[in-house]
């Protein structure tokens, strides 16, 4: 005849730096490289063209590659519209993490920088590569994961970048590695239970191969999960299209004025 149980309280957050101001908290993360300055790239600079031929194998129940028009979409849904608006955010499924995936030079972190400049986000630098000889020790660490936190959550939307996130969760370290990669592996599940839902906070992994992380934890601390395939023929035929007329306009500037031409006879 078991006894009710009580119902779980969560635990409060605890204010690491309840004696300082947030202009303090950052203008330290500026000084640290943590919270850096996004590169400007609209979305209309990230050119796609609707796949047809993918549209035309759906219907003979054949599942084509995404396409880029496809990728631009889903960013729009997931990233742009809920960290840009806050009424989108309330009432749209809370996605707190996503990851970019892909091969060298399809533009994952461009698409980042994207979503940074359609929404007015901060950009917070936490790629293993930046954070490696910062805030030493795991007390270092909870400090710095909770300024990024206090400080993305006041001066919201925020997003939180980590460049080449495959390497964080990693079961064993590659020979000759400068330096452990994994240093956020155990503590980053943990830290994304503190964001909360009225949050506009996003963090953006990208990593060339997904493959190599431990599956477990990587697909615990990264909700969603978007493939960037290299374009196809119809979005290469745009890009053609777009840096040839980019190359004309560049031309044209450059000729003298006709007006200004002697004519010779």
């Amino acid at each position: 005849k078991g006894k009710k149980g009580k119902g779980k309280k969560g635990k409060k957050e605890k204010d690491l730096t309840p004696d300082r101001t947030y202009e303090s908290l950052f203008e330290e993360l500026i000084q640290n490289e943590i919270l850096i300055r996004p590169k400007y790239f609209p979305i209309n600079n990230f050119v796609s063209e609707y796949s047809y031929l993918a549209s035309q194998m759906r219907l003979n129940d054949i599942e084509p590659m995404p396409s880029i028009h496809d990728i631009k979409n889903l960013i729009t849904q997931y990233c742009i519209l809920p960290l840009g608006s806050q009424a989108v955010h309330e009432n749209s499924p809370h996605v707190k993490s996503i990851v970019f995936a892909g091969p060298a030079g399809v533009g994952k972190r461009s698409l980042v920088d994207m979503v940074c400049t359609e929404t007015g986000a901060n950009l917070f630098n936490l790629s293993p590569s930046n954070i490696y000889n910062k805030y030493p020790n795991k007390k270092g660490l909870e400090m710095l994961l909770h300024m990024v936190v206090k400080v993305g959550r006041a001066m919201s939307p925020s997003v939180v970048w980590i460049g080449e996130c495959d390497t964080v969760f990693v079961k064993k370290l590659p020979k000759g590695a400068p330096f452990d990669t994994r240093r956020m592996k155990k503590d980053m599940p943990k830290w994304l239970k503190l964001f909360k839902l009225e949050d506009r906070i996003m963090v953006i992994g990208t990593c060339r191969t997904p493959q190599n992380a431990d599956m477990k934890p990587f697909t615990k601390s990264f909700e969603k999960h978007i493939l960037i395939p290299k374009p196809d023929y119809a979005t290469r035929f745009e890009l053609w299209k777009h840096f040839v007329m980019i190359r004309l306009q560049t031309i044209s500037q450059n000729l003298p004025n006709t007006a200004e031409l002697v004519n010779i006879d």
